[in-house]
């Protein structure tokens, strides 16, 4: 076939003819003769501001965040992502790279280039060896289906729409964790691309600095994920339970801080069993049993819901005394697959937050505290008597347990730090109308504040902040310094760079910072050749 009739080159014609009509102002920092080199490499394609579907492509799922990226470069394979790398250098661009674009802090897009890597997401499953390879811009809603057919599993994402890349870089929780530990603590290895396009392989016996690293040390710092080799392990039907306390009477305030304290004391830490997977909430709902319209006045419940990693009877037994506490209303329990269970933990009968089918998506803003102490009743109360007075009934608030494989995993195993925390508190805030905006947030602030006598000081680096100065401590505690020092090596030239980036220590008063001795495995590592 003559080369002009090739499908890439009409698409490639298409788009230059295109190009051309466009304003010249786009090209003020492109110039269009090397963004027409860059397009005749790609299998992919470029997408530029004045394009049919610039709009739509340059959207993170959370519309609060409104990037107009230079150009938007889409990868269909991995050739594609070292050809943007370049093109970004080439033309001193800032660049960011999008796999799902959950980020909530926004660091999915950005002003200069946008390095869509969405379409790297090949999963292959080696049932006899139980090994899964994930392209970084898998979506769980895929990974988890195929899991599924083959009778195996890895923790992964409670949302559908995440994807592989930014999820496994800063740890990834998920309803098995405290079964089977954080996603990352389940990779083989990982292969990455450096700035220059040179891909690597990040192992235990091959950079394993670079392996350490990438597990935890968050996404955009050393390089860009190409895939992921898990080991599995096999999984058939897991028992799922879902329980919840109304908030309307005194007396049910009563019961559910008698129901935050009997979990405390009985399901926390070493008295978690290790298949037994919590996670606790507080929502806004229209009742406790289905059928209901999401449109109907809404009224706030505290909910206990899970996964039992084990047979129902001994599921059942291991809620029952949970079910027997005042107040308790047992919403539903039953055996399944982890695929249906993880769809139907949030959203059955109701999803949290309660929205009606047709409903567009909300602004969001949310913030994270680990908390590794007990709480005093009163501290408990405080929290149900603070949510009960939230803006909207949109509002979501959630704790996510840890303890069992999570807390196991040895301290330096990898960068994710959090391994003494009895959970991560979580608040969501969300706004349909900028009017709303403010007291949204407000409220989210002044739940910060409520946290602060409790809270570690430590942040799940899943759920960034763009306004916490002191992100290195909160993310990665005292693996920062071995991060940056992985970041200097891997990434000398700096091209990866974004707000919250891997930095060096410096002391509250600037200056030189502190004098860090490396663990000495990672300081072997280090020394030696990225191969």
């Amino acid at each position: 076939m003559p080369h002009q009739f090739t499908r890439k080159h009409r698409r490639d014609s298409a788009l230059f003819d295109h190009w051309n009509r466009l304003d010249e102002r786009v090209f003020e920092k492109m110039p269009l003769s090397r963004l027409k080199a860059a397009q005749k490499g790609l299998q992919g394609h470029i997408v530029l501001p004045g394009s049919e579907d610039y709009d739509k492509d340059r959207q993170l799922f959370n519309p609060v965040f409104d990037a107009y990226p230079i150009v938007i470069i889409y990868c269909a394979v991995e050739s594609d992502v070292a050809i943007a790398l370049s093109l970004a250098q080439d033309l001193l661009l800032p660049f960011t790279v999008r796999s799902g674009g959950h980020c909530t802090a926004g660091f999915s897009a950005g002003y200069g280039a946008l390095i869509d890597v969405s379409a790297l997401n090949d999963v292959a499953i080696d049932t006899g060896a139980q090994i899964a390879t994930v392209g970084t811009g898998c979506p769980f809603s895929k990974f988890d289906l195929a899991l599924d057919g083959c009778g195996l599993h890895v923790p992964g994402g409670e949302c559908a729409d995440v994807c592989i890349g930014g999820y496994v870089q800063g740890g990834g929780y998920g309803f098995t964790s405290v079964t089977f530990g954080m996603n990352c603590d389940n990779v083989i290895d990982m292969r990455v691309m450096l700035a220059d396009g040179r891909i690597v392989t990040a192992s235990e016996s091959a950079n394993a600095d670079l392996w350490w690293a990438v597990r935890g040390g968050t996404g955009g710092n050393f390089g860009v994920l190409l895939s992921v080799r898990y080991q599995l392990r096999p999984l058939g039907q897991v028992f799922g339970w879902a329980l919840i306390w109304p908030l309307q009477t005194p007396a049910d305030f009563d019961n559910a801080t008698g129901a935050l304290m009997a979990l405390q004391s009985g399901f926390m830490l070493a008295n978690l069993p290790s298949a037994l997977n919590i996670q606790v909430s507080l929502c806004f709902q229209p009742g406790t049993e289905g059928g209901l319209s999401p449109s109907a006045p809404q009224q706030p419940y505290l909910m206990v819901r899970g996964l039992y990693v084990g047979t129902q009877s001994d599921g059942e037994a291991a809620i029952a005394p949970l079910c027997r506490l005042p107040g308790a209303i047992t919403q539903w329990t039953r055996m399944d697959s982890y695929y249906n269970l993880n769809k139907d933990l949030l959203n059955e009968p109701y999803g949290m937050p309660c929205l009606p089918a047709d409903s567009p998506m909300p602004c969001e803003d949310k913030a994270s505290r680990y908390v590794t102490r007990a709480l005093a009743p009163s501290e408990w109360r405080g929290l149900l008597d603070y949510f009960v007075t939230a803006p909207n009934t949109v509002t979501y608030f959630y704790m996510e347990f840890y303890g069992g494989a999570i807390n196991a995993y040895p301290a330096q195993g990898n960068a994710f730090v959090h391994r003494n925390a009895a959970f991560n508190a979580v608040l969501d805030v969300f706004w349909f109308e900028e009017a709303d905006r403010a007291a949204s947030q407000n409220f989210l602030l002044g739940w910060m504040d409520l946290m602060a006598p409790m809270w570690n000081g430590e942040i799940y680096q899943n759920y960034p902040r763009l306004d916490e100065p002191a992100y290195g401590a909160r993310y990665w505690a005292d693996a920062q310094a071995g991060l940056y020092a992985v970041k200097t090596k891997y990434d000398p030239t700096h091209a990866f760079r974004f707000a919250q980036e891997v930095g060096p220590l410096m002391p509250p008063s600037g200056g030189v910072g502190p004098v860090i001795e490396l663990p000495g495995w990672l300081q072997l590592a280090l020394d030696q050749p990225i191969v």
